[in-house]
């Protein structure tokens, strides 16, 4: 399983300049009495594992996430990132120009995720650029980032941020929709 991210910026407060005092972490089978673990099929009124293929088609499952992250929660609660490459990369064919060509491509965006934090959006795309020069990958980044704010717009209908990196992890542009 992928670890948690120890340098996510959650815009989290966390220093403090007294120690807790106590043990902030999940109970132990000592501090319980008992067992501290996940339920049990008896405790949870039936099937405690995963969902099973019945419950996903039910609906139970939830939105589906990438795994980068694990078990669904982000290092900072709730808000994951979801993997969107797919769908952009869809958009992305409908909506890149001849003026494109050699620029950006459906196939040079690796990767595309959003999450929400609070009311607005935050994306980031990774993406090779065919360019060794640092301005030409800054335009295709610019280009990129114009085309995800449009098709936030025109299918989300929400506002955010949106980082694009290249595949090194150098944010070349960030950009509100």
């Amino acid at each position: 399983m992928p670890s948690l991210s120890p340098t996510a910026d959650c815009g989290l407060d966390t220093t403090t300049d007294d120690p807790s005092g106590g043990y902030a972490g999940p109970p132990t089978d000592e501090e319980t009495g008992g067992y501290a673990g996940p339920p049990t099929d008896e405790e949870a009124g039936g099937h405690a594992g995963p969902p099973t293929d019945q419950e996903a088609a039910d609906g139970g499952a939830g939105p589906p996430t990438d795994g980068e992250i694990g078990n669904g929660g982000g290092p900072c609660g709730s808000a994951d990132w979801f993997d969107m490459t797919r769908d952009f990369r869809a958009y992305l064919g409908q909506h890149l120009t001849k003026a494109d060509d050699g620029t950006v491509s459906q196939q040079s965006v690796r990767e595309t995720r959003v999450r929400k934090v609070s009311a607005a959006g935050e994306a980031r795309i990774t993406f090779f650029s065919y360019f060794t020069d640092d301005a030409l990958s800054r335009n295709a980044a610019l280009r990129l980032a114009r085309l995800f704010a449009d098709w936030r717009r025109e299918i989300y209908g929400d506002a955010g941020r949106v980082s694009v990196r290249s595949t090194e992890g150098t944010v070349l542009v960030t950009l509100n929709w």
